[in-house]
């Protein structure tokens, strides 16, 4: 399974889109600002925890500067 996102600017638009992909088959769901930050958040912090871990000592170093 894919995923697009599609930003549009009007309401009229929204509506298009989500009807175009019903009629093809295709699940869609409008998403608000707020859902598509909390998305790229979720996407970081899963990158992040990929990464080596770091030493408290590090951290308080980093954000000491």
């Amino acid at each position: 399974m894919e995923t697009v996102l599609i930003n549009v600017e009007k309401k009229a638009d929204l509506s298009f889109i989500l009807s175009l992909a019903k009629k093809l088959g295709m699940s869609a769901k409008a998403l608000t600002h707020s859902q598509v930050e909390d998305w790229k958040l979720a996407q970081k912090i899963e990158a992040g925890m990929k990464s080596a871990t770091v030493s408290r000592s590090e951290v308080m170093k980093a954000l000491v500067r």
